[in-house]
């Protein structure tokens, strides 16, 4: 469900509106499940043939986005023809949290602004609904670096980077991703962060990044850490979506409790792993070494990611990606500051006027 905020202040401020901005004989509207043919073409003629992407099937398309009460579909119309597509799906990876996705406009009709548009008009839904106060996302893909300028150019930021995260949509290789924040979404609150020596300029690098005032958050970096050790506390996986997650020990929903079975879940060389740790529980620092020691590394902080009992928290992620080849990417100078930051090793295949094409070590 999506958060309804009673208290007499909010704790995020949406910005004004945007101003729409579509060219002539071009409407945006809320999609009805009668548009879904036309909507799954739209995306089989954006998508190459071979692709694994489940929405360029009707069927796929009903069920993402009609049969799903989180989520929110949108629709570029001009005469009368559907020609591009967009959502907003609610609750998507923690309670309380909207990401902005799912974005196709047809081959004919790129080129005229739509993606910035689709863009554009979800923001302004989300900030008209006033039952709505969480974090804002986007997760942009590094093989279409517009996406990820048009993301910019809105007031988003990029947080973490996820190696071969996403299926095989545009290639023989599974898609990497970027988390991109709509910074002022982010709660303004008195928050301690704990995070080991060694990663504490990952979460100043994060958060000067978002506001001067370091959002309120107090960074408790340490270098020892006596409190519960990674085998006594219970992680679970979410089959699902292949993430490693963290409870606390009296959860119910155990899955890895030992460094053996930390182990184990790395031996499938076709899953992507994440663990997004909660920064702001001192007890789950036991978690970085145990992790580093199977293979993962960070892919980055990310502010308000998680909900732990009605609460917003702050994530440091994890990942073990799923094969060890390198990885290539397409990206902007931001997420390439990232990178470095995150002291991710590259190599420069090639710099164009307004990205870059990287190749990445393989592996975690």
């Amino acid at each position: 469900m999506r958060r309804t905020d009673t208290r007499d202040t909010p704790t995020t401020t949406m910005p004004p509106p945007f101003t729409p901005d579509l060219p002539p004989r071009y409407t945006i509207r809320r999609a009805r499940r009668a548009a879904a043919p036309a909507v799954a073409r739209i995306y089989a003629a954006a998508y190459p043939d071979d692709t694994d992407y489940p929405l360029v099937e009707v069927s796929g398309v009903r069920s993402a986005l009609f049969e799903d009460d989180a989520v929110a579909p949108f629709v570029a119309v001009a005469g009368g023809r559907v020609v591009g597509a967009a959502a907003i799906e609610y609750d998507s990876f923690d309670e309380g949290n909207a990401q902005i996705c799912k974005l196709v406009v047809h081959p004919e009709h790129q080129g005229q602004g739509l993606g910035r548009e689709l863009l554009k008009h979800r923001l302004n839904v989300l900030h008209a609904d006033r039952s709505f106060d969480g974090l804002v996302y986007s997760a942009a893909v590094t093989s279409h670096p517009a996406s990820q300028h048009n993301l910019l150019a809105r007031g988003f930021e990029p947080y973490s980077v996820h190696k071969q995260l996403q299926g095989r949509y545009f290639g023989p290789v599974a898609e990497s991703e970027v988390i991109m924040l709509y910074t002022p979404s982010i709660d303004y609150v008195d928050r301690d962060v704990y995070v080991p020596e060694r990663y504490r300029h990952v979460v100043e690098r994060t958060l000067a990044q978002a506001s001067l005032d370091l959002l309120g958050r107090r960074i408790r970096a340490v270098n020892t850490v006596t409190y519960p050790t990674a085998d006594q506390l219970r992680m679970a996986l979410s089959q699902e979506s292949e993430f490693l997650w963290e409870v606390t020990p009296e959860g119910d929903a155990s899955w890895a409790v030992t460094k053996s079975e930390l182990v184990a879940a790395v031996r499938d060389d076709d899953a992507h792993l994440m663990v997004p740790i909660d920064a702001n529980a001192r007890q789950l620092l036991a978690l970085y070494e145990p992790l580093e020691d199977v293979g993962f590394s960070p892919a980055g902080f990310i502010p308000d990611w998680l909900t732990r009992g009605g609460e917003n928290r702050d994530a440091f992620v994890f990942q073990h990606p799923p094969a060890e080849a390198p990885t290539t990417m397409h990206v902007v100078d931001d997420v390439k500051a990232l990178l470095d930051v995150l002291d991710e090793e590259y190599r420069v295949v090639a710099e164009h006027d307004r990205s870059w094409e990287l190749e990445l070590d393989g592996g975690g």
